[in-house]
């Protein structure tokens, strides 16, 4: 059997086979077209939308396999410019009884961090992947439904994907961004229950994810295409500044080898052995420890940080963690994150790459259960765990015996006492600690065993 065709139809099947990605571009072309179609995305400007649900920050779980904690959101209203693109989100949400008003700005000259935000909804996606000319599409099976899953890269650097289904749909988008603890971390949302809304079709379910677990559930309530938008030109101080700058790092000498490293909004402790350092906690990110680690080397030198005490894995208490494994330094933490630090401490970071990305170092980690002593011939650190504490399932305290300094964090930001400071209390009393000084890692200093009883509103017993 042969197939006959004239020259000009042999060239062009012959082009074609060679150049494929025309094909697929062609194919996500027809895709985007259809779900536009379908979603009445080629005449939309605008859109506003409103309604309830709960919303969590990244970072703050019970334990490393939970998911982070949602508090209820009473009211969300979003207004989106779908060209610029740009955003405003007011909502209000209720944590401890209390109302907290939120506003979300999102600007073509936001950081990637908060930009990501809006490129993930489904009608921005839509138009930037039309627009773009490196899309492609493939089938794909997910939870056993098809998709169209089109694919394209933004500002040369960044891969957004979006999932259209078998009724032109978007029901996800996924992009990365770049986490001081997770590294390349994913960001989606979800869009389920699509509406008919003035001609449009919009989801009245919308799942926010960040690193696997829900950042925002919202049951959309009102949709209106096409409204005036009113989103402010700039951002807030907090918004325009990016990633902050290291605050220089103030030490104090608490006991002799023992220094108290403040400045910014969390501190560490630096403590002095016979021939190496402990410090404990290794905040924030890689800028923070570095500060921290050239401080340890001018007030202790000649000796190496041989361990570094991770107090809990909160993302704020972590961040800075990979530096540390980066230069050698074993951390200490508690059993039940080591799981999750085997697997942040290998992760892809593809957006930001880190000396520790680069040196493939393997980390050293040492676990605590409920106890754990370092000591040598000069000195004595004790790690406990605060057993039963609401905060956080493995939070751990150091405790100097002989200097009788405690070091604590998040349980007890002095002067007032928070839903943990009882139950560190408690500990203090169960274990037969006998503390004079208290070491806070939030907080303006240092502060007396009476201070933390006066706040919980107990009489501090005599040693």
């Amino acid at each position: 059997m042969s197939l006959q065709t004239d020259n000009g139809g042999c060239m062009v099947f012959i082009l074609l086979l060679l150049i494929p990605g025309v094909l697929q571009a062609q194919d996500a072309r027809s895709v985007l077209s259809n779900a536009a179609i379908a979603m009445g995305a080629e005449n939309l400007r605008t859109i506003q939308y409103t309604g309830s649900g709960s919303n969590a920050g990244i970072g703050q779980n019970k334990n490393p396999n939970a998911a982070w904690p949602l508090v209820r959101v009473k009211t969300y209203s979003r207004e989106m410019d779908l060209n610029t693109p740009s955003s405003r989100a007011q909502l209000v949400r209720i944590q401890n009884g209390a109302e907290q008003m939120q506003n979300q700005v999102v600007l073509p000259t936001s950081s990637w961090n908060t930009q990501s935000n809006i490129w993930i909804s489904p009608f921005v996606f839509l138009k930037a992947a039309m627009a773009s000319n490196d899309a492609t599409v493939k089938a794909e099976t997910l939870d056993g439904d098809k998709f169209n899953v089109v694919t394209f890269v933004l500002q040369n650097k960044y891969k957004i994907a979006g999932y259209i289904n078998a009724n032109n749909l978007v029901e996800r988008v996924q992009t990365w961004i770049d986490n001081d603890v997770l590294g390349d971390m994913l960001v989606e949302g979800v869009y389920k229950d699509y509406k008919d809304f003035s001609g449009i079709k919009f989801p009245t379910m919308i799942i926010e994810k960040q690193g696997g677990f829900p950042v925002l559930i919202l049951v959309v309530s009102d949709v209106k295409p096409n409204a005036a938008v009113n989103i402010p030109s700039q951002q807030t101080e907090t918004q325009q500044a990016g990633p902050a700058q290291a605050a220089a790092v103030q030490w104090e000498k608490v006991a002799d080898g023992v220094f108290y490293l403040r400045g910014g909004t969390h501190h560490s402790v630096a403590v002095e052995f016979a021939d190496h350092v402990v410090v404990v906690e290794g905040p924030l990110n890689e800028q923070r420890s570095l500060a921290v680690i050239a401080e340890v080397n001018k007030l202790i030198a000649n000796k190496p940080i041989r361990y570094l005490v991770n107090t809990h894995h909160h993302f704020d208490h972590s961040g800075g963690l990979r530096t540390y494994v980066d230069q050698g330094v074993t951390i200490i933490t508690h059993a039940i994150n080591k799981p999750f630090y085997d697997k942040s401490f290998t992760s892809p970071r593809t957006l930001k790459p880190d000396p520790l990305s680069q040196s493939k170092k393997t980390a050293n980690i040492e676990i605590v259960n409920e106890k754990k002593v370092l000591a040598d011939a000069t000195r004595t650190l004790e790690l406990h765990l605060i057993k039963d504490n609401p905060h956080n399932d493995g939070i751990l305290m150091a405790y100097l015996p002989k200097e009788r300094i405690l070091i604590e964090v998040d349980v007890y930001t002095p002067p007032n006492a928070n839903p943990n400071t009882l139950n560190l209390v408690e500990n203090i009393e169960r274990l037969k600690l006998d503390v004079d000084k208290i070491l806070p890692l939030h907080g303006p200093g240092a502060v007396s065993k009476a201070d933390l009883y006066k706040a919980v509103g107990k009489a501090a017993p005599s040693n």
